[in-house]
């Protein structure tokens, strides 16, 4: 799988732990809205869990599981904001065919790649340890599965507010791994070296 330096930069997600401090002495309104911003988050992300546990462990050939896992994403995901965050500055110098393709894989590469960091968490309890508000618009809701064999995997969910007022997921951290955060590392490293049709290649051949 297209992985290479995912623990060495396992560090980035120290970029996420950047909470700016609150006033002092909020007003009644702020902190009745702060606490229904952290409350909305932390049900998304039990919801979420929920329905790719669903997904995954039904009775329907493996395949089908990683077809209603994807649409799970799909749906709780913002895959749009995720996958224009990861090409980066690539994206500028993209032509309307790159761009093309790299809308239509980008989906399914990304929900494949979660599919195969949820192995080991789908159908085991989510415990919310904390959630804190993170600039005007995110919440990160930290949580713990606890596992029969080995230690608890712990699971950070970036939850953002969109404009019309939908939550999604921006950015689901596996073990300490920011996979939004290496991707972008990765596929920046990537073209640099070998070009944007060769990554785009790659993406086609993986997302399988």
């Amino acid at each position: 799988m297209f992985m290479s330096r995912v623990r060495i930069l396992a560090a980035l997600i120290a970029a996420t732990s950047a909470v700016p401090a609150l006033a002092q002495d909020p007003a009644p309104a702020a902190e009745e809205s702060e606490t229904a911003a952290v409350d909305g988050a932390i049900a998304f992300a039990q919801a979420l869990t929920a329905d790719a546990t669903t997904a995954l462990t039904s009775d329907k050939p493996e395949a089908e599981q990683l077809e209603d896992f994807r649409a799970v994403l799909a749906d709780g995901m913002a895959l749009d904001v995720i996958g224009r965050f990861m090409i980066g500055e690539a994206r500028k110098t993209m032509s309307e065919d790159q761009l093309a393709r790299y809308n239509a894989i980008f989906p399914q590469y990304l929900t494949k790649l979660y599919a195969e960091q949820f192995q080991d968490i789908v159908g085991k309890p989510l415990e919310v340890i904390e959630a804190k508000p993170l600039g005007a618009r995110d919440v990160i809701v930290r949580t713990k599965f606890d596992r029969k064999d080995g230690g608890p995997i712990m699971v950070d969910w970036r939850v953002r507010e969109l404009r019309s007022g939908e939550r999604k997921a921006i950015d689901i951290i596996v073990s300490g791994v920011s996979i939004m955060l290496v991707k972008r590392e990765e596929f920046s490293s990537f073209i640099a070296t070998n070009g944007v049709d060769p990554l785009l290649d790659r993406l086609e051949e993986d997302a399988v």
